[in-house]
Formats: C-alpha cells, sequence, structure tokens
C-alpha cells in the first residue's frame, strides 16, 4: 500500500480511537488481584512493566527511554516504538541509501526463524527508530552487533557513509539507547511477566489487512495461552501445559472491540488467558475495563488469580 494512503488509513482509526466513549465498561465482581495500570497521557508515552510472580508494577518508563533490548538469549528491537528494519547483505561503504530496502516491523514477518522483534547477530540493518511524543520521525542508522563471552559490541553508521562508530559494553543484560549511547537497567524479560504499551501489529479492519498501531500486552519469558471460557469458571484442572506458548503478543490486543454504535471499546467477557509465570506459577488472568475514572481509554484494568 503506498506510504500517503497507508498513514492516512492509520490516521482515521486512531481518530476513532479517540473520541469520547459513551459509557464505561463496567467491572463485574473481582477475583483475586485486581490492577490498573496508567497508559500516560497519550497512551504512547508510558510502559508498564508487570510481575505476576511479584504482584506489583515493576517499573513505568517511557518508550523513548531505549532502542534495543539485549540479554544472554536475544537482541530485540523495542516494539513499543514501531520501531523498523531491513536487512543489508552488502558492506558499509556500498550503503548510500534506503531505495529497494525491505523493512519491517518483525512482529510477525521475521527475516529469519526468530522470535517476535528479534535481530540476527553480524548482521547489518538500517533501522528506522519511529517517531517521538510529538510523532516527528526520529531518523534512520544502520546497526550491526556482535556477541562476546562478557557482552556485546555494537557498530553503527549513519546512512551514506562507510565511517563506523564503535561501542563495546560488558554487560548481559540491559536496555540501550544507541541514540544516547547509554545503556538503562530495567526489568528483563525474565524478571516481568507482561509489559503494557502501544505497539505496531497486523489488524485485519472492515477486510483490510494493515500494520496498525494498537495497546496491549506483550509477555516477557512467560508462557501462556487463551480459552473462550468465564474467568470464574476456570479451574486448575482446566491448565493444559501443552497449550502454552511463547509467542510474545498471545495476550495481546484482541481482548477488546471497538464499538462503533457506542463509540467506545468494549472487553470480551469469556475471554480468559492461562498463564505459567516467570517463576512457573500458574495463573489465570481477564481483562475488565479499558478506561479510567475520567472515561480515557487505554487505561486498562485486568484481574488475575493463581491456579
Amino acid at each position: 500500500m503506498p506510504y500517503l494512503r497507508k498513514i492516512s488509513y492509520l490516521s482515521i482509526i486512531l481518530l476513532a480511537a479517540c473520541f469520547p466513549k459513551e459509557e464505561a465498561v463496567e467491572p463485574s465482581l473481582r477475583f483475586g488481584t485486581s490492577v490498573e495500570l496508567y497508559a500516560g497521557v497519550n497512551k504512547k508515552d508510558t510502559v508498564a512493566f508487570y510481575s505476576l510472580d511479584k504482584s506489583q508494577v515493576l517499573a513505568e518508563v517511557s518508550p523513548m527511554d531505549w532502542d534495543f533490548y539485549i540479554d544472554e538469549d536475544v537482541i530485540r528491537l523495542n516494539y513499543f516504538r514501531s520501531m523498523r528494519v531491513a536487512k543489508f547483505d552488502a558492506t558499509w561503504d556500498k550503503l548510500e541509501d534506503t531505495v529497494g530496502l525491505d523493512f519491517r516491523n518483525l512482529t510477525y514477518d521475521n527475516y529469519e526463524k526468530m522470535s517476535q522483534w528479534e535481530l540476527a547477530e553480524n548482521q547489518i540493518y538500517v533501522v528506522d527508530y519511529g517517531s517521538d511524543e510529538g510523532f516527528t520521525p526520529i531518523g534512520l542508522t544502520s546497526v550491526r552487533f556482535e556477541r562476546t563471552a562478557t557482552g556485546i559490541k555494537i557498530w553503527q553508521n549513519a546512512i551514506g557513509s562507510d565511517y563506523e562508530v564503535f561501542e563495546e559494553i560488558n554487560k548481559l543484560s540491559f536496555y540501550y539507547n544507541i541514540r544516547e549511547k547509554k545503556t538503562l537497567d530495567l526489568p528483563t524479560e525474565k524478571e516481568y511477566d507482561i509489559a503494557f504499551g502501544k505497539y505496531t501489529d497486523l489488524v485485519t479492519v472492515d477486510n483490510i489487512t494493515q500494520d496498525y498501531l494498537i495497546y496491549g500486552a506483550i509477555q516477557g519469558k512467560t508462557l501462556s495461552y487463551e480459552v473462550d471460557m468465564p474467568f470464574e469458571t476456570v479451574q486448575d484442572e482446566n491448565f493444559d501445559a501443552t497449550r502454552l506458548s511463547g509467542k510474545k503478543d498471545v495476550i495481546g490486543w484482541d481482548w477488546k472491540n471497538f464499538n462503533r454504535a457506542k463509540n467506545a471499546y468494549e472487553i470480551l467477557g469469556d475471554k480468559t488467558y492461562l498463564i505459567s509465570t516467570n517463576a512457573g506459577f500458574k495463573c489465570k488472568m481477564r481483562f475488565v475495563n479499558f478506561y479510567n475514572a475520567a472515561g480515557q481509554s487505554g487505561h486498562t484494568t485486568f484481574e488475575w488469580q493463581v491456579l
């Protein structure tokens, strides 16, 4: 789809999501722990990392703070900024522009058989760093990563330049802001179970399949699967470990629908998620609201219980 047409379509959908709602979605009776999250002023400026094992929000940060997540297992894009990458298989001195490059969000369409948003080592990628809080494009560079025994080496350069900027970091798990060349100690994928924020996913609306900016939940190392059962009826005997998935957006965003007649989001009441936490506890979880007391969407309330 042409770029301008794509932007126009996304603008219409996002504008519809900003309309005031007619009425709040009423939560039913609480079961176990109930959590209400703050999504920021415009649902784009806050990411909340939540631990089921500790029953608490571990951190609330801006998605602008980091560009890449790195640990012993993966190198991953910051998906809460809708960043995109394109593989470049020649040498840096051949990278003069972005003509012909295949940019992808890596949500479902990774170049290799890797997990979502994961980058390969020793591969040059041209990175589109997304946009800032005012929707102004941040820009592009090319990057390459190489692991060492104690950390990682990172190369980057500007498009059209054969001069490489190099940095070696002797840490195994960290978040990295490549624009400011600094590391951040935020909850790792082994520490949080679910992170909440805005990201880009492939969505079908009115029979049109499109990359679409949505608010949803992304898993850490947590395993989960979905069942169409009322939350209160799900018991320990319903937990099927063979169905657990490590796909990061199993919980995702489609526990809600936008009702155009009501001009409001509605929670799908019988959608329950069965989860194996980082510590191995079995839990059930559901969403009960998508609005705060002021009627603003994006401020999610969910409840969960250990089975």
